[in-house]
């Protein structure tokens, strides 16, 4: 006998693929972002579409809790937010899924991961379960994808990754953390873990670490960014509150310069997501839900939303989203009822 949960997942897969068949075959709209819409009540996601006007181009029911995405041309990769070991892959120009691949039985992702410059290969963050080392798989893909190989890391819990600029050369913030999905979100390493930001050059396979900052102690380094100057913008949790003596958890790098960027009081000890195109980033904070606008280390503005989540950066607008509420540029949409949006989100181009 199904259990409840089991019967709503498929009442909930049943009315979302109705819904989409109706919904995208002729889009009024072209979508501009994608989004994550979790519900409350079975904890799975919906990527959600959305047009430059707010209006809700399509919505696609995925199985699974998703988290953080990445494109290449009309492929759209939706990463589970760990410990997922699913991620679908769906075509921009049908709005449908062309494949679910489910992660090595030793293995789950992170929820991130990014494209080389050809297209032709992506990189998924990974948790090693036998060594709770972390690693990158690496996926060729076609209308499916084909796991071909992985590289291990210096350290354990790599968050986001993203392609530095034209080059496969791809920045990766390595949280530190040593978990296993058996015992839920507990670290093993809490007292004596240490995080930092690596670039790994993927043509080599090998990566030049950052040093470890200082401040950095405690916490758990997890989104970042690149913007068009390649200033790279660092957020970060605070785990260790022994270890994390300041409430420091944003950092800015422009070449050999690191700095601090001042915005304890507005981030509360947790940066949920970071964008950053043209000379200007935003940071994100769920704990305080603000928004933050800054160019480089200097902070220009802060906003309030209903428990800041997601942002993304694009020409000639910017988007962010709380659990409740997504402004597109000046329009503001609500989550459908029962839902809250994730994390993270992607502006696209079709």
């Amino acid at each position: 006998m199904a259990t409840r949960r089991q019967f709503l997942e498929r009442l909930a897969l049943g009315l979302a693929v109705a819904a989409c068949q109706t919904h995208v075959a002729q889009p009024a709209e072209k979508a501009v972002y994608v989004g994550v819409e979790t519900s409350a009540t079975t904890g799975l996601s919906t990527a959600s579409f959305f047009s430059a006007s707010g209006s809700r181009v399509s919505s696609i029911y995925l199985g699974f809790r998703a988290h953080g995405f990445a494109q290449q041309g009309n492929h759209l990769v939706v990463f589970p937010r760990r410990p997922g070991n699913r991620f679908a892959i769906i075509d921009l120009g049908s709005f449908e899924i062309l494949s679910v691949v489910t992660a090595p039985k030793d293995r789950h992702f992170y929820g991130h991961g990014a494209f080389t410059a050809d297209g032709r290969t992506f990189l998924a963050t990974e948790n090693n379960l036998a060594s709770l080392g972390g690693s990158i798989g690496v996926y060729e893909l076609d209308r499916s994808a084909r796991r071909v190989g992985e590289i291990d890391l210096p350290l354990a819990g790599p968050h986001e990754i993203v392609r530095a600029g034209p080059s496969d050369r791809f920045l990766i913030a390595l949280g530190g953390l040593q978990t296993h999905p058996d015992y839920g979100r507990a670290a093993f390493n809490l007292p004596t873990f240490r995080s930092q930001v690596i670039s790994l050059n993927f043509a080599s396979g090998t990566f030049d670490a950052f040093d470890f900052w200082s401040g950095t102690e405690g916490v758990s380094l997890r989104h970042l960014a690149m913007d068009d100057k390649g200033r790279i913008y660092v957020g970060g949790q605070k785990k260790d509150m022994a270890r994390a003596r300041t409430a420091q958890v944003a950092w800015y790098v422009d070449g050999q310069i690191v700095k601090p960027i001042e915005i304890s009081d507005l981030t509360d000890g947790y940066v949920s997501s970071v964008a950053a195109r043209g000379t200007q980033a935003l940071i994100t904070s769920k704990e305080t839900g603000r928004v933050v606008h800054l160019d480089g280390d200097n902070v220009l503005r802060s906003e309030e939303i209903d428990g800041a989540s997601a942002a993304a950066l694009g020409d000639p607008f910017g988007i962010v989203s709380g659990y409740g509420t997504l402004c597109i540029g000046e329009k503001r949409v609500g989550v459908r009822d029962g839902q809250e949006f994730d994390n993270h989100g992607l502006l696209i181009k079709i």
